[in-house]
């Protein structure tokens, strides 16, 4: 396994890992969006859950920007992934693999 092979194996980790956790986080946003707050609204309760679901709702926002972040992210990764193909040609174009130098 060459050097560019190693490196192409660490990227697609790294991508595999950034895929599973934004994931996960975006099932988590969408939990705590769905979910009701607890809060009824009775009597003086009222405001109390507007501003909690307001909060709530700041936060999935905030989410989806950082997932648009996140999912700009991946998809540079795998461009990056992509061209793994043409580095390993490049780098081992002109060398005779059968070819080792005899450095004793």
């Amino acid at each position: 396994m060459g050097d560019v092979e190693i490196d192409r194996y660490a990227l697609e980790s790294a991508k595999a890992t950034l895929d599973q956790a934004l994931l996960a986080y975006r099932m988590k946003a969408e939990d705590a969006w769905r979910r009701d707050t607890g809060i009824g609204d009775p009597c003086g309760r009222t405001l109390l859950r507007v501003m909690t679901e307001n909060a709530v709702g700041a936060a999935l926002m905030r989410v989806t920007a950082e997932d648009e972040d996140a999912v700009a992210v991946s998809a540079e990764l795998l461009d990056i992934l992509g061209s793994f193909t043409e580095l390993d040609v490049s780098l081992s174009d002109g060398w005779d693999r059968d070819y080792v130098a005899d450095l004793a």
